[in-house]
Parts: structure tokens; C-alpha cells; sequence
């Protein structure tokens, strides 16, 4: 039996072979704990919220993270999962790749601040079945109005008007 030689790379040059080459040998999977993988999904997250409602390719997200793209397709399929992210098949410079769009985004702790209810004086009377009722509150419902037309300008919205 004849035996095959190794051949370096210039050798190869010179006679027009081209080298063998050495397989790679797979890389192992990172193992991470179920704390690492809250604060990634959570940042994974946050970096989807933050593009906006136009999205963004899950590939740019793996880079900004360092994550590889099976880390990162898991990550989104969490999110997926949950109902905060939406996972689109599109295809990018030839290549399929996923944008990620947000479905929910996290609640303004400014416009709750601002919510009537909290310096309301009939609050501790007010249910949905009691005689004071959001149903029928005279703050609560222009307060709801200037928070989306806030949301939809991205201006600040105006300071409540006080309730009661």
C-alpha cells in the first residue's frame, strides 16, 4: 500500500495540486446556566425593542451580543415563544436570515405616574362593578386619550389634570 504524503502549501502551488485539507474538529457547544440565559434572552430583547417596530436581521443581534447563530436562533425562538418577539423568514443579500420585530413593548413608567388614579380620592371606592368605575371616571378617560396621541406625535404628554 502506497502511502500519501503530506503536502505543504506552497508545494501544492508549485505542482497545481491543491493541498489536503485538515478537518476542523466541531466546536463543542457553550453550556450556560439559566441565569445567563434570562439576562441574554432579556437583552436580546431590549436590543429588538430598541430598532423599533421596523425590526432587525437576528444576525446583526448575534454580533452585537458575540453569540453564535444557534445561541441566538434559541434565544429568539424563546421570545418567540412568549409572545414578545416576531420571528419573519426573509431573504438578505441572497442569503435567508430572520428580522425580528417586536410584539409587545415594555410599559412607560412615566405614563403611570402620571395616571389619575394614583392621587384620585374616590381610588379605594373604584371598581368595575362599583358606582365609581373606570367605565364611568371623568379623569381616567381624557388621561388613556393623551397618552396614545403622546405615543403616536412622540411628544411628552401634558401633566394630568387632578382627579377629584
Amino acid at each position: 500500500m502506497k502511502q500519501k504524503k503530506r503536502v505543504s502549501k506552497e508545494a501544492a502551488k508549485k505542482q497545481g495540486r491543491p493541498r489536503q485539507k485538515k478537518e476542523a474538529e466541531p466546536e463543542k457547544p457553550v453550556e450556560r446556566t439559566e441565569e445567563e440565559l434570562v439576562d441574554l434572552t432579556s437583552r436580546v430583547y431590549k436590543l429588538v425593542v430598541e430598532t423599533g417596530r421596523d425590526g432587525v436581521l437576528q444576525s446583526e443581534i448575534w454580533k452585537e451580543l458575540g453569540l453564535t447563530s444557534r445561541d441566538g436562533s434559541r434565544l429568539a425562538i424563546r421570545l418567540e415563544r412568549r409572545g414578545l418577539i416576531g420571528r419573519v423568514k426573509v431573504l438578505e443579500d441572497g442569503r435567508w436570515t430572520y428580522k425580528l420585530t417586536p410584539l409587545r413593548f415594555p410599559t412607560d413608567m412615566a405614563s403611570i405616574e402620571k395616571a389619575p388614579c394614583i392621587v384620585c380620592q374616590y381610588e379605594p371606592k373604584c371598581s368595575i362593578e362599583g358606582e365609581v368605575s373606570p367605565y364611568v371616571c371623568p379623569w381616567i378617560g381624557p388621561w388613556v386619550i393623551q397618552e396614545v396621541m403622546a405615543a403616536r406625535t412622540g411628544a411628552p404628554a401634558p401633566e394630568p389634570v387632578s382627579a377629584g
